[in-house]
């Protein structure tokens, strides 16, 4: 990927309007913001300012984002800043593509946001039952039991939660292997990939850019990207065997998306001549 423009990073964002890109940052944070300090939320404020031109789709240098941070009270460095960005890469919240400049070497990075589903706020209720006088005091004396029961372990149980944390914060995100990815990213996807890319956040990183190309190309609404499994399984096999060969100049990342791009686009030139995009038949 060249250096330029961010109107060029269009295909990154995973977002179609402001409110959606501000919730799914919530989400995040709601999930992973006690991992950073005051100084790298400060950070990821700024980045998320810096990410709005194109939504989610940052290409601002390093230094102009530090020197945005020093209008924030306090400021902080150019070393906090770029330890917020490991944190946010290591823990999925966001992906960084390297640029190449036209005349050799690397350019600026550009900074995507990973899209969080928020959740589903709906609670399923159950049908009330009126009970019984001779069973109400059973289950009164059932629950002072429990009680007392719940009472006499909390401290044990708080100081054992304490201690698993402890334990989790200790393993970095990259360090998780391929069975840590989370339940949205297809098995066969993570089977194929797995014996070349074992970390998780590396399986999710590839998912991510099939993801992309998949609503860049527009299917039509009842076409599921599961359906189209063996076509990404496909493009991911092409490009380690182009990078096998060297034949990548860019990175595995960017070509991998290139390559799932270009098979969904003939994959959806094939769908509309067979008539099948739609689910119908053109009748003369």
């Amino acid at each position: 990927m060249k250096s330029g423009r961010i109107e060029q990073y269009k295909q990154y964002s995973q977002f179609s309007n402001l409110e959606e890109f501000n919730a799914s940052n919530k989400k995040a944070l709601e999930i992973y913001g006690y991992h950073f300090t005051k100084g790298e939320r400060i950070a990821f404020d700024v980045l998320t300012r810096f990410s709005v031109k194109v939504l989610g789709v940052c290409n601002a240098r390093i230094c102009k984002l530090v020197q945005a941070c020093q209008d924030t009270k306090g400021g902080i460095s150019r070393s906090t800043f770029e330890r917020m960005l490991r944190k946010a890469k290591s823990l999925g919240i966001i992906s960084i593509i390297h640029t190449v400049r036209e005349n050799g070497g690397y350019g600026h990075n550009v900074y995507s946001f990973t899209h969080f589903d928020t959740p589903n706020n709906e609670k399923l209720t159950s049908r009330k039952f009126d009970k019984k006088p001779y069973l109400q005091k059973a289950d009164e004396h059932k629950k002072q039991q429990e009680t007392h029961l719940v009472e006499t372990k909390t401290l044990k149980d708080k100081d054992l939660r304490q201690d698993k944390v402890k334990k989790i914060d200790q393993i970095e995100m990259s360090e998780l292997n391929y069975s840590f990815v989370p339940d949205h990213v297809p098995a066969p996807f993570v089977k194929a990939v797995k014996p070349f890319f074992n970390r998780a956040t590396d399986i999710c990183g590839l998912w991510d850019r099939a993801q992309i190309a998949f609503r860049s190309a527009k299917f039509a609404k009842d076409t599921s990207i599961n359906a189209l499994l063996p076509t990404i399984v496909h493009a991911f096999k092409q490009t380690v065997y182009r990078y096998k060969q060297k034949q990548i100049q860019t990175g595995f990342m960017p070509y991998f998306y290139g390559t799932v791009a270009n098979l969904l686009t003939v994959e959806k030139r094939r769908m509309v001549a067979e008539g099948t995009q739609w689910g119908w038949w053109l009748e003369g």
